[in-house]
């Protein structure tokens, strides 16, 4: 409650962002290898973009020529204009979680932590 479109989808999306990173890290093709840090970096971002399309055409088609979708959405994602506040966030925070998780993950493996 009282949060705003974008700090809510700031946050959802870099708590998205932070946590997809690992299994593409650590489950993908390259995990055994030196770009394994960089392919999963690069898997995590495309399927933040991914959500985000996803998102955006979701509201395209929730409020396609209503004032109030049908659905239950917060009291404050109840327009188009909204939602795409709420989407803009999710990206901006989904890529950022991304980057800052590998920036974390990146140096812990140059100080010989990992």
């Amino acid at each position: 409650r009282g949060r705003s479109p974008i700090a809510r989808g700031l946050e959802i999306g870099s708590a998205h962002g932070y946590l997809l990173l690992g299994p593409f890290l650590k489950l993908g093709p390259l995990r055994n290898t030196d770009q394994a840090l960089l392919a999963g970096l690069g898997s995590a971002s495309g399927l933040v973009i991914i959500l985000s399309v996803c998102l955006f055409l979701y509201g395209g088609a929730v409020f396609q020529g209503r004032t109030k979708p049908k659905g239950d959405l917060p009291i404050n994602i109840q327009t188009y204009k909204d939602w795409s506040f709420f989407t803009s966030g999710f990206l901006i925070g989904g890529l950022g979680g991304v980057v800052f998780a590998g920036f974390i993950l990146y140096e812990i493996g140059r100080a010989g932590l990992a």
